[in-house]
């Protein structure tokens, strides 16, 4: 494995984010010192940053693209923009895009989809997801119940929900 995929240009660890930085942070509705804060830099440093009289460090932009890649405000507009280090991924990962979206579809696409199926739809794929949560954090038989009967089970955590859900899907099964 080639040393140079890792070495980095100075113009890749800031390419677009100082001009990007205001927009984001309007968008992700922050101000500049909460951001600061936030990331661990000072104020002065960020203003700096944004005047372009200093430029950012690698550490800087990375924990920025993490911040604004993780509000669901700003992703996209980063992602679409030239301070989205995409073309560094596909370097580092040997011209593989890494694709951390749920079936790799943004939010927004996502959002379009959903919007389109009934309410019978959307039940099915939210118990469906509920059901594999539980498998995986292995979660009691209650917990799948609960999600098969559509409770909110971030309320309800005591047996009687569990023997009500049971009631219900039973007699919905006539």
């Amino acid at each position: 494995m080639a040393l140079t995929k890792w070495i980095l240009t100075q113009e890749e660890q800031n390419k677009a984010m100082t001009d990007e930085l205001p927009l984001l942070r309007a968008k992700a509705g922050i101000s500049q010192g909460d951001l600061c804060n936030m990331v661990g830099i000072s104020r002065q440093t960020c203003s700096a940053i944004e005047t372009r009289r200093r430029i950012m460090t690698w550490s800087t932009y990375l924990t920025l693209v993490l911040f604004f890649d993780n509000n669901i405000n700003t992703r996209d507009m980063l992602r679409n923009s030239a301070a989205y280090p995409g073309e560094i991924f596909l370097r580092m990962n040997d011209g593989k895009s890494p694709d951390n979206t749920l079936l790799g579809q943004s939010a927004n696409e996502l959002n379009e989809i959903l919007k389109d199926l009934d309410d019978q739809a959307r039940h099915a794929l939210k118990t469906m997801l509920l059901v594999e949560y539980a498998r995986c954090k292995k979660l009691p038989g209650d917990f799948v119940i609960k999600a098969f009967d559509g409770v909110n089970l971030t309320a309800v955590s005591t047996d009687t929900a569990t023997e009500q859900a049971l009631r219900n899907i039973r007699s919905q099964r006539g």
